[in-house]
């Protein structure tokens, strides 16, 4: 191929839908600080003690006397001490999110399921659309394979311009913003790469998704073969002691009650493995009797199945606390303005000769605006609905219960 090809097919690639892949740019940076943005906007989402520790006996004590008759759907703490722990809770038939001190189990207040954590997440992941707003996101991954392949052919010898003062920024002067465009591109370079990865695999995991082929490891058989109990589910102090001596080295952040008496309760920690999500290592329990009956370890599940817990820690950076998030915001920042330059370029390239916004846009282009404003009223309107499970295998809380 010629250079000017080359130079087509990569600003195909970023005009193609291109506001479509800025506001993916922008929603994931968000959603990257989506937790921080909480914690600056309410004091219910700020921890008051920074210990890594969490008390499970005080947090169902707080919940026991605030919320009487209530059961535990799960309790999660988060990788940062600075953020509240969050009990999602069924509380008279509904759903409720209730924050509290993980080390004191203190009251810090409560919401429902919508928040700004939740509809970034939702713009951010499929549009707010399902299925098909997902296929849509993530084929978004194609266009940022081809920028990626095509920019160092385009930009011929980028390593010299990596220390390259770019001009001063001038809204009419498109040589300006190819300068910026170009040398935030370079330093960008790697991040745009590991964006393009992890999209290729969410792209490639929906498919085998809607194909229904198993690609994560299953429960092993005596979880999936447990048999209902009539007794009363024991406590979650209970269940973590119980899952602490099977795990010794696991750090225990979170606990998920099951929806039914023959399924499993899961306890979930870190255990000092590199890029795995929460579920990674997990501990398998009878919810009545606190009898463990697997653990799942990450250094033991196999390829496909790793990547797949990979690819979130990698895709949003949340793998080592705040700094790594800060990095990768700073960068989905730098790659949105990436979007807007690219796409400003153009339209000072071509307006001459295309003077009207409508018909630069195209026919590509207005269809992903009309897909951005439709995804966002959807996103506002739904973002927030969340029915509690008909049914809660955990203890009601505010009742005695003597196996506990």
């Amino acid at each position: 191929m010629k250079a000017k090809q080359w130079f087509n097919l990569h600003a195909w690639a970023g005009l193609f839908v291109g506001s479509l892949l800025l506001i993916t740019c922008l929603s994931g940076t968000l959603a990257t600080l989506s937790h921080e943005i909480e914690y600056l906007s309410d004091s219910k989402f700020r921890a008051l003690s920074h210990s890594p520790n969490i008390d499970f006996t005080a947090i169902e004590n707080t919940l026991a006397e605030r919320y009487p008759g209530s059961q535990i759907i799960s309790i999660l703490r988060h990788q940062q001490s600075y953020l509240a722990t969050e009990v999602s809770l069924k509380w008279q038939q509904q759903f409720l999110f209730v924050y509290v001190d993980g080390a004191t189990g203190q009251w810090l207040g409560e919401g429902q399921w919508g928040r700004v954590s939740r509809f970034l997440r939702n713009w951010h992941m499929n549009l707010s659309m399902g299925w098909t707003g997902k296929l849509i996101v993530t084929s978004l991954a194609i266009l940022l394979v081809i920028l990626v392949f095509t920019s160092p052919i385009v930009y011929r010898q980028w390593w010299r311009h990596l220390l390259k003062k770019p001009r001063q920024l001038q809204t009419n002067n498109r040589s300006s913003w190819a300068d910026w465009h170009k040398l935030l591109g370079l330093w960008s370079y790697w991040f745009i790469v590991v964006m393009a990865v992890t999209g290729v695999w969410y792209l490639v995991e929906h498919g085998l998704q809607t194909a229904k082929v198993e690609h994560y490891v299953k429960p092993p058989a005596a979880v999936s073969q447990l048999q209902s109990n009539a007794q009363q589910p024991r406590s979650s102090a209970t269940i973590i002691s119980a899952a602490q001596q099977a795990f010794p080295s696991l750090h225990i952040r979170a606990i998920q009650y099951p929806t039914k008496a023959n399924k499993a309760v899961m306890v979930l920690g870190d255990n000092n493995d590199i890029l795995v999500r929460l579920r990674a290592n997990k501990v398998y329990l009878d919810a009545a009797s606190a009898d463990v009956l697997a653990t799942q370890k990450a250094a033991d599940l196999p390829i496909v199945a790793r990547i797949k817990d990979t690819a979130d820690p990698l895709h949003f950076g949340n793998f080592a606390g705040l700094g790594t998030k800060l990095i990768w915001a700073l960068f989905g920042f730098l790659m949105t303005f990436i979007c807007v330059a690219g796409l400003y370029m153009n339209w000072l390239r071509v307006k001459r000769k295309q003077p009207s916004l409508l018909k630069w846009f195209g026919i590509m282009g207005a269809v992903s605006m009309l897909l951005i404003g439709y995804s966002l009223l959807l996103t506002i309107q739904t973002f927030s609905v969340r029915q509690a499970p008909a049914t809660v295998y955990s203890p009601v809380l505010g009742i005695t219960q003597s196996n506990n």
